[in-house]
């Protein structure tokens, strides 16, 4: 039996305090975007894999230094079929070697014994199968449109194996608005709010931080539904996407933080990961495309630093609450 880690939310809470910055970088890497001295000279399978995972190897071994935990998105992995999904648990075992947490962004999502398969492939080190623990993410992303079927064997695992999980429960992109502000007077996301509290809050799944092993994926798309999502889910970690291309910044993260400054990490990824396609970097840097990577991070990290801050108190320029 592999050893049991430490509670997720403790684990992540110290990994941001050592690192002093709340930034995760994600990991989505694009065939056609890659650098050109890693790009595979064949369209194939295998050779489409080995560069993606030596593009992340490269990525991460540049971030290790300044974040606490990467994002990996796993479809950009699937569309190799096998030797991608190989190639994304040997990025994971590379993240967790340089010792960074890894958040695998699966999104999976489905009742029954599927639901059970799932949770079990991205979460179980201590199953029927003889898996290495280092290629198993720490936590994963989860659909619960199916509802508690869907959800709960998640839940199990990761409380079982010291991992965590953060339900999809107000995503970044646009588009999601047609079903999440669904609703004149309680939209969508304020019902699943209230879904995943009753899941993750129990004294069972919290750890020494006060913080359970169920998070929720939360897009700050403004200030005060953000604020009372927070105030409802007082003991849920949020994962926060939109910084940088899709538009949130520093203020509109701000209010996705507990007093004290700890609950919340920041995802980055185009704005990192692409940062040699910059002309601002690629001037400095030229083909160093690992550097362009680094600087990047160290901006985006020291940018979201703040907002550790013990008083979060709203900045001259924020807009006004109440």
């Amino acid at each position: 039996m592999p050893e049991q880690l430490q509670h997720f939310a403790d684990r992540l809470t110290a990994a941001v305090c050592a690192r002093g910055t709340p930034a995760v970088v994600g990991l989505d890497p694009v065939l056609d975007r890659l650098p050109q001295a890693v790009k595979p000279r064949r369209r194939t399978l295998q050779a489409a894999a080995a560069a993606l995972e030596s593009f992340c190897r490269e990525v991460i071994t540049a971030v290790a230094p300044i974040v606490p935990a990467v994002k990996l998105n796993s479809a950009f992995f699937e569309v190799c079929g096998g030797p991608g999904i190989a190639a994304y648990m040997r990025v994971i075992a590379c993240a967790h070697r340089h010792g960074l947490l890894v958040i695998g962004d699966v999104k999976r999502g489905d009742i029954g014994s599927t639901a059970e398969m799932y949770a079990a492939a991205h979460l179980d080190t201590g199953g029927f199968l003889d898996v290495d623990p280092s290629c198993i993410a720490d936590a994963v992303t989860v659909s619960a449109y199916l509802g508690r079927q869907a959800v709960e064997p998640f839940i199990r695992a990761a409380a079982a194996n010291g991992r965590g999980i953060y339900v999809l429960l107000r995503p970044s992109d646009p588009g999601a608005d047609q079903i999440h502000e669904f609703g004149s007077s309680r939209p969508l996301y304020q019902f699943l709010a209230e879904l995943v509290k009753q899941w993750g809050e129990k004294e069972n799944l919290l750890g020494s931080c006060g913080l359970s092993c169920v998070g929720a994926v939360v897009a700050p798309k403004d200030r005060q539904s953000t604020s009372t999502l927070r105030a409802a889910l007082p003991r849920t970690p949020f994962l926060v996407p939109g910084y940088g291309p899709q538009g949130a910044d520093v203020h509109a993260c701000r209010p996705c933080f507990l007093p004290g400054g700890t609950g919340a990490v920041i995802n980055a990824s185009r704005l990192v990961i692409y940062a040699y396609q910059r002309p601002e970097f690629s001037a400095r840097f030229g083909d160093d495309w690992q550097a362009c990577i680094e600087v990047a991070a160290r901006e985006f990290a020291t940018d979201v630093a703040s907002l550790l801050q013990p008083s979060i108190a709203p900045l001259a320029d924020d807009p006004p609450t109440g």
